[in-house]
């Protein structure tokens, strides 16, 4: 095994690496990653970083400054698979990471400590037993909580345990026999821990390309959706959509009567031009305010349109509704009072129930700007309902 050539095995270990690596890399960016993927996808470009130092080094010896980095490189590569381990079980990784930073920090140091004297092997010691810690750790950690639970994960117990059994023989006989014995350069040397890297790198990818893709079907399909709300809290009418039309899916799936509930104000442009801009706009913080205030807890509420503001939540009959309407109407009226405003302006209510409208978002919101109208126009009603 010796007989090859230790740059051409180090093209060889590089394109592997790299192949893999930027292969696993590329997937995590097109899925939604939990936490154990992303260190997993961490460790595989610290291990193309590695190889493209021990390439810079095959080409010029001298270079320890990339023998450091290269050995730091590795180094973290087993640590970012035993941080991706921990993750996947859901334990504390940022403890573990500041260990692993740690012994990062040692492995740079020993090399850079040695210098171009150091040769080739400069810092081997610290990078052996680096390596082998941290595969240690990460063999236990695979055979703990939800990994052990997956069969898939006996194969990154497999690559951390050979990992570990090869990096405390491989110190053992680098220190006893030396680099520049028989033993040392048959079995231990560059080529033969590069086909040994070749191997584990591919079988590493795999168990943990299966290991991700389950956990992922654990957590789901995540939907995300970016919520814009006024100072007040009123919801913006796309934000407002979004979730009113969330709990209408919802309330239907579990035959459960939604209402919307619409006040419109049609007096701010009066008010503007009669008591000016400020007094107008003293009165729309009012109103947005009081509605806001005084609607239900878990109710959703937000803009309509310039003359309306909407709430949305789940009830159990219309009385409960008008008297909901009833209680935000009369008391965001007197906290308008209570302002000393110049003008009380009219405030029309209307309801419309998914039981007449069904649980159409749409359907229902107009339904009750609607009724808000009719409202408006009525002499003997502030509450109305919509009618199906």
């Amino acid at each position: 095994m010796t007989s090859i050539d230790v740059f051409t095995i180090t093209i060889a270990t590089a394109l592997v690496v790299l192949v893999s690596g930027v292969l696993y890399l590329v997937e995590t960016l097109l899925r939604k990653e939990g936490g154990a993927g992303r260190l997993w996808a961490t460790a595989y470009l610290a291990g193309i970083l590695s190889v493209l130092c021990y390439l810079v080094w095959s080409i010029e010896a001298s270079a320890y400054i990339a023998v450091a980095v290269g050995n730091g490189a590795f180094v973290a590569t087993t640590g970012f698979l035993w941080l991706g381990c921990r993750a996947y079980n859901r334990r504390d990784v940022r403890g573990a990471g500041v260990g692993l930073a740690v012994g990062i920090t040692v492995v740079v140091a020993a090399v850079l400590a040695e210098g171009v004297e150091g040769g080739a092997w400069a810092g081997a010691v610290a990078m052996f037993l680096g390596n082998a810690v941290f595969a240690a750790l990460g063999a236990v950690e695979t055979r703990r909580g939800a990994l052990a639970a997956q069969w898939s994960g006996i194969g990154l117990t497999i690559v951390l345990s050979a990992e570990t059994v090869w990096f405390v023989v491989r110190t053992g006989v680098f220190l006893v026999a030396g680099p520049d014995s028989e033993l040392f350069r048959t079995w231990f040397d560059t080529p033969v821990a590069s086909l040994l890297t070749m191997a584990l790198t591919i079988t590493a990818v795999v168990t943990t390309s299966v290991l991700r893709a389950g956990e992922s079907s654990l957590r789901g399909h995540r939907e995300t959706v970016n919520l814009h709300m006024a100072l007040d809290g009123v919801l913006l009418p796309g934000s407002f959509r979004a979730l009113a039309s969330r709990m209408l899916r919802s309330a239907l799936h579990n035959h459960e009567t939604a209402c919307v509930i619409a006040l419109r104000m049609d007096d701010l442009s009066r008010i503007a031009t009669a008591f000016g801009p400020g007094e107008a706009e003293a009165v729309a913080a009012a109103w947005r305010t009081g509605v806001r205030r005084y609607a239900p807890s878990a109710a959703i509420v937000g803009e309509g349109d310039r003359r309306t503001v909407l709430a949305a939540f789940l009830t159990t009959s219309f009385a409960d509704v008008r008297r909901t309407a009833a209680v935000i109407h009369q008391r965001t009226l007197d906290d308008m009072s209570e302002l000393g405003l110049s003008v009380i302006p009219a405030i029309a209510v209307g309801v419309a129930l998914s039981d007449q409208i069904g649980h159409d978002f749409d359907a229902l919101v107009e339904a009750a700007r609607e009724a808000a109208r009719r409202s408006a126009s009525s002499t003997d009603a502030a509450v109305i309902l919509a009618e199906g």
